[in-house]
């Protein structure tokens, strides 16, 4: 749910809040926890959806991944800019350099969109448990 200051209130426990490029991932109740910054929404709310399924290793691969795909940006920036400004011997050095940047960034898009798709799955499973769950109570007490 998005609050009147532009944060995002995710159930109720986490919230997010848009800083520059990045988005905060703080707890709504612990002081103590370190905000994790995130390049992006989706990978936020994934986050969330796993840490509140309990699933750590998810979670932790999750980070990793977009930390890499930042890093992977920023050297993809850096090689392209030495494959227009250099010599053609030192060229080709560059030009494989981007080359493995990119295939190693299209493998952890891919994973992490994997992640994404398992968190989506995860939250429907749950909703859809509680909608069978709250249809079953009230279908009780109907007279």
């Amino acid at each position: 749910m998005q609050e009147d200051d532009g944060s995002y209130n995710v159930f109720g426990t986490y919230l997010i809040k848009k800083k520059g490029e990045l988005y905060l991932l703080s707890l709504i109740n612990d002081t103590s926890f370190v905000p994790l910054d995130f390049s992006s929404l989706r990978y936020a709310i994934t986050y969330c959806v796993f840490d509140k399924n309990h699933k750590i290793r998810e979670n932790k691969r999750l980070y990793e991944l977009d930390k890499n795909i930042g890093a992977l940006n920023v050297d993809i920036a850096q090689h392209e800019k030495l494959v227009e400004k250099r010599p053609v011997p030192d060229k080709y050095i560059y030009v494989a350099k981007l080359y493995e940047d990119r295939l190693k960034k299209r493998k952890f898009i891919k994973e992490i969109e994997q992640f994404t798709a398992f968190s989506k799955h995860l939250q429907t499973t749950k909703y859809n448990q509680y909608q069978d769950v709250k249809s079953t109570v009230s279908d009780k007490y109907i007279y």
